[in-house]
Parts: C-alpha cells; sequence; structure tokens
C-alpha cells in the first residue's frame, strides 16, 4: 500500500522527529520515564470564575436510549462525544456508530443549529495493535491520516481520541502520535481532545508494568501542549487504582468500594493541574457504579467485579434486597445486600455526586466536566443538577 505522508515541508521537524523516534524504537533504546512531566506549578487556587464547560459521551451501543434521554435538554451541554468510530489491528478505522444512518444523522440535524457541537470518540483498547501502529511509521502516517480524511468527510469540527488501555512502554511512541495528530488536524483548524486514565502521581507502584501502568502512558505534559482540550477518566477507582481484589478498608469497617470518592477526584485533578492548563482540563464524571462480590479476610475485604451498573438497576436492585442506598463519605451512593453466592457491595453515583464534581471543578478553575455516560441509565435528576450548576 502505497505510504501517506501526513506532515508538511513546513513541519518537517515532527516528522524527523518521528523518524528518529521509530528508528530508536526498532534498536531497542527507546527510555520511558514516567517522572518527565514537569511541574508547572505547586499550587492551586481555591476558586477560579470560568465559564463551566459540560459534555457528555453518547455511546453507540446504548444510543437509542441516549438520544431520547437527550430531547430537550440539548442546551445544557457544549459538546456530546458520541462513540463513533472503532480502530482495527492495522490502525484503520471502523465505522462502529454507523454515523451515516439514523438516528445519529437525525440527531446532527436537530442540533446544526445549536450551540452543541457534535464531536467522534475514536475508541481503541487493544494494547500490541497500538504499540504495532506507534512504532511503524508508515502504519502511523495512515492511522493519521485516515482519522483526519474522516473528519473531513463527515464534517466533524474536531475529534476525541480514547485510546485506552497502553502499554506504558509506549509513552513515548503515544506522544509522538498526538504530535503528528495534532499537527495535521490543527492546520485545518480541528481540534484534538484526548481522554485518559486518572493517576495521582508520577510513579507506577511497585511491581506495576505493561498495561496495569496504563494510566502511566501518558505524558501529562505533551497532553498539554498537544490536546486542544484533556479529559481525565476519574471513575472506575476501585480496580483502576487499587487492584481489584485488594481491601480497601479494614475489615472491622463496612466494606465499600469507591467508583469515584470525591477526595481521590481532588487529588487526580489536582495532580493532573501540575501539567495540563485549567484551561484546558475537564474532570470525566461517572453517572454509573459497579457492583462486587466480596469477601472477609483476616486484613480486610476481597473484592471481584460482578457487573457495572446504572442508577435505574442499582436503586431497582436495592429496593428487591430491602436495602436502603447510603451516601458515603465520599460522596457516592452504596449498600450492601445478601446474593446467593455471597454478600455484594454496589457502589454507584448519582445527581447530588455529579454536583459535588462540578463544584470541585468550578472551584479548581478547571474548564468543566464530562459525563460517561448519557445512555437513557442516568439518575432522572441528573439534568436538573447540571442546569443547576451550569445557570442554564
Amino acid at each position: 500500500m502505497k505510504t501517506v505522508k501526513i506532515l508538511s515541508v513546513s513541519v518537517l521537524c515532527v516528522g524527523l522527529a518521528i523518524v528518529l523516534y521509530l528508528h530508536a524504537a526498532r534498536q531497542g533504546s527507546v527510555s520511558v520515564n514516567p517522572e518527565s512531566d514537569p511541574v508547572k506549578k505547586e499550587a492551586v487556587p481555591d476558586f477560579v470564575s470560568r465559564s463551566l464547560r459540560v459534555s457528555g459521551w453518547l455511546p453507540y451501543w446504548g444510543k437509542d436510549a441516549g438520544i431520547a434521554s437527550l430531547a430537550g435538554k440539548m442546551e445544557l451541554f457544549d459538546e456530546i462525544d458520541a462513540f463513533a468510530f472503532g480502530v482495527k489491528p492495522d490502525g484503520s478505522l471502523t465505522d462502529t456508530a454507523r454515523v451515516s444512518d439514523a438516528p445519529w444523522t437525525t440527531f446532527r440535524d436537530a442540533v446544526k443549529d445549536g450551540h452543541t457541537a457534535i464531536i467522534p470518540t475514536i475508541l481503541w483498547g487493544d494494547a500490541a495493535a497500538m504499540h504495532r501502529v506507534f512504532t511503524d511509521e508508515a502504519l502511523l502516517a495512515r492511522h493519521v491520516d485516515e482519522l483526519a480524511a474522516t473528519l473531513d468527510r463527515d464534517g466533524f469540527s474536531g475529534v476525541d481520541i480514547d485510546y485506552e488501555g497502553k502499554d506504558v512502554a509506549d509513552r513515548d511512541a503515544f506522544s509522538m502520535f498526538l504530535t503528528a495528530l495534532h499537527e495535521r488536524l490543527s492546520s485545518a483548524k480541528k481540534t484534538v481532545s484526548c481522554t485518559v486514565e486518572a493517576r495521582t502521581d508520577d510513579t507506577p507502584p511497585s511491581g506495576w508494568s505493561g498495561t496495569r501502568a496504563m494510566a502511566y502512558a501518558n505524558d501529562y505534559a505533551v497532553l498539554d501542549r498537544e490536546c486542544d482540550e484533556v479529559r481525565i477518566m476519574a471513575y472506575d477507582e476501585a480496580f483502576q487504582v487499587h487492584g481489584e481484589h485488594q481491601s480497601f478498608e479494614s475489615a472491622d469497617t463496612a466494606p465499600i468500594a469507591p467508583n469515584a470518592d470525591i477526595t481521590w477526584v481532588e487529588a487526580v485533578m489536582r495532580y493532573a493541574l501540575r501539567s495540563v492548563a485549567p484551561e484546558k482540563l475537564m474532570i470525566g464524571v461517572p453517572t454509573y457504579g459497579w457492583e462486587f462480590r466480596v469477601t472477609k479476610t483476616g486484613s480486610g475485604y476481597r473484592y471481584e467485579r460482578v457487573r457495572s451498573i446504572d442508577y435505574p438497576e442499582a436503586m431497582a436492585e436495592a429496593k428487591s434486597a430491602g436495602v436502603t442506598p447510603e451516601r458515603t463519605n465520599g460522596g457516592e451512593l452504596s449498600f450492601i445486600y445478601h446474593a446467593k453466592d455471597g454478600e455484594h457491595v454496589v457502589t454507584f453515583d448519582d445527581a447530588e455526586s455529579l454536583q459535588q464534581k462540578i463544584e470541585l471543578a468550578k472551584r479548581l478553575g478547571l474548564k468543566g466536566a464530562s459525563l460517561f455516560k448519557l445512555d437513557g441509565g442516568t439518575d432522572p435528576e441528573l439534568f436538573s443538577a447540571i442546569a443547576k450548576e451550569v445557570g442554564k
């Protein structure tokens, strides 16, 4: 296949950097330094006045219910990010959402005269394939070229890059990809948003490597330089941060598996602010939760994931079990019930926990909040909470 050159002569230096990196990668001499993010500032202001931006991810697997739930509420959102495309092992795109068909076509037509932007999210979670594409000059060029061509063809003004589960060893390679993509799209006056995993420090914990250290495969200084917007997925705390089978509490306290504890979320965002400008930074806010099977051990509890769970499902399950969800110290709702296979704990987010995170965004002077996910399974009070917090 003919290689398509993605960089103009005016940005030859970027292309040369990619070539040099790829040569070094093939020679096995690329070093990954998880502590390379420079610290921009030591302190974060207690409050900065800024017009808060709100966006939400609309998944293709719940597109009909999600679009229906947004009827009459689009004015609350500055942007809707549709999970539109996936990526094949060779780096080519696949139209997972079928963006040329209903309901996407009618949805875009309905909002085209409003202030809400519709942006495609590119979702990729194949670490081996990402490594292959990012470290092969021709595949990388073709991937960037196809992204740019797809945005032009479908009339999108930007893209949301959600490449999750990368191997930490591909940190520099991913940075090179973002540099090439940003150079290509900025010349076409299109934006690049970057959605990445949460972390609170520079260095992976002892024993973490490969995809287990996925959150450390993102160079925050590069994100600040190459991304017009940076969304931190500040959720899935229980297993992304602590490790699914680890205990979060001592055996003399009630079990709880946090999804997005507000204290942890604040630590995540304050860490990001060391390298990413606040006017680019968005808190990724969950609208769902998780159910775990929990077993008591000598020192605490062992957790095993059962399923992700939406607000209506969680409330129905609590009612069926005859229990009432209670607010945790982290601001989420949680309850425990006994099932056939043992004790289960459910922790999930609602309108009140969303408000807490929007208030945090205001207090830290961030750009705003991005909600995952809008698929019809949210707390019915969610939209009213957004209207209250952003004054719409």
